[in-house]
């Protein structure tokens, strides 16, 4: 008999149904629906976005794999995508989401896990007085890392970006945020270094860098923010603050236009701008959008320990043959083999898909506001 033909059946004599494991679809059809008229409405340079990146299409058709091995085992749906990252919300969400399980990854394999304390992450936003958001960003990173020696911070990576995500077609807001590693090199191993940080001398430190190279006189405090997290203990928390740093901006327009209507800026922008020309506006605001889309993602800058030239010695430090380290292409590949494989027998699902169709609402994802 062919394998794919068995058939297994319940105590009740129904055929058995295995297990469909079904990923995360990160929107609703509803707002995905949203979106795209909010897109569409706007017309012009906008239209483009919709009309030749297929974005109402995307995830609205789905494909069925099964065990080469064993046909009852789970079966895994796959959703086919449009793929345009930069300009489809769910696509870049998802991109996010797998780059940060990368790294996550990452470090718990080849740091958190070979160290006696526990490996802290901590988020530290910097940010500048509005009449400096016109900074030249290669003096702002020379003021960012300036910051981070004067706190003795020797592992961390940092990611400016100049949007608010709040408010993602406002004027440049450049500020940026950082990812550090509570661990640094003493003599011939790795030690653990600070992870909590007093906050007031923090800002009186990024305070005085501000006016150290700029000459611009900051009145009150600066706006600074910091927390951290466990790498080992809260997976969770520690992917979310990486999927931040590897976020496209349609991801912040999608949120603040769409889920938490926090702007309507169709609305918005004819009250703040009226001057009789509804049509001049709309066209405005689709250049804007436009803009947003075609912009590159802001890069992440490793530096210290982090950074590839130091790795032979970041590996020494820890104390470990280099056949232990995982580089972040085998993260990536392994993850990728196993969302090819059975999740009940590890071996690898059938190369052709033996279902096709048309979602339907069946996997919505619960959002939490």
């Amino acid at each position: 008999m062919v394998l794919s033909q068995l058939v297994q059946y319940t105590l009740e004599g129904k055929p058995f149904e295995p297990l469909e494991i079904k990923p995360y679809r990160w929107i609703t059809i509803q707002e995905q629906n949203d979106f795209v008229n909010f897109i569409d409405s706007l017309g012009g340079l906008a239209k483009q976005i919709t009309t030749e990146e297929k974005l109402s299409w995307c995830a609205s058709e789905f494909e069925k794999y099964r065990c080469k091995n064993d046909p009852n085992h789970a079966r895994r749906i796959k959703y086919l995508a449009c793929g345009r990252r930069g300009k489809c919300p769910r696509c870049s969400m998802s991109y996010a989401s797998k780059r940060a399980e990368i790294m996550y990854q990452w470090l718990r394999k080849n740091i958190a896990k070979h160290l006696p304390f526990d490996l802290k992450l901590n988020q530290i936003v910097l940010t500048l007085p509005e009449p400096l958001h016109d900074m030249d960003v290669k003096l702002f990173s020379k003021m960012v890392r300036k910051f981070m020696t004067e706190f003795g911070i020797e592992a961390y990576g940092y990611c400016n970006q100049t949007r608010h995500s709040k408010n993602p077609l406002d004027g440049k807001y450049l500020h940026t945020h950082i990812l550090s590693l509570n661990i640094k090199k003493e003599s011939n191993g790795i030690v653990q270094n600070a992870y909590y940080f007093d906050v007031e001398r923090m800002r009186k430190v990024w305070k005085n860098i501000i006016i150290k190279n700029t000459g611009f006189e900051v009145e009150g405090e600066v706006d600074l923010h910091t927390e951290y997290v466990s790498v080992i203990h809260d997976p969770r928390r520690v992917k979310h603050l990486l999927s931040y740093l590897y976020r496209y901006p349609i991801e912040d327009l999608f949120k603040v236009q769409i889920r938490n209507k926090s702007i309507n800026y169709v609305q918005f922008s004819q009250i703040e701008n009226f001057d009789g020309a509804n049509n001049t506006l709309q066209l405005d605001l689709s250049k804007k959008v436009y803009e947003l889309t075609q912009e590159k993602k802001s890069r992440i800058v490793w530096c210290g320990l982090l950074t590839s030239a130091r790795r032979k010695e970041l590996v020494r430090l820890l104390k470990i043959d280099e056949s232990e380290w995982t580089s972040l292409a085998d993260v990536e590949k392994d993850l990728d083999l196993r969302a090819k494989c059975c999740l009940d027998c590890g071996c690898p699902l059938e190369d052709q898909p033996y279902d096709r169709g048309s979602y339907q609402a069946d996997n919505e994802p619960e959002l939490f506001q």
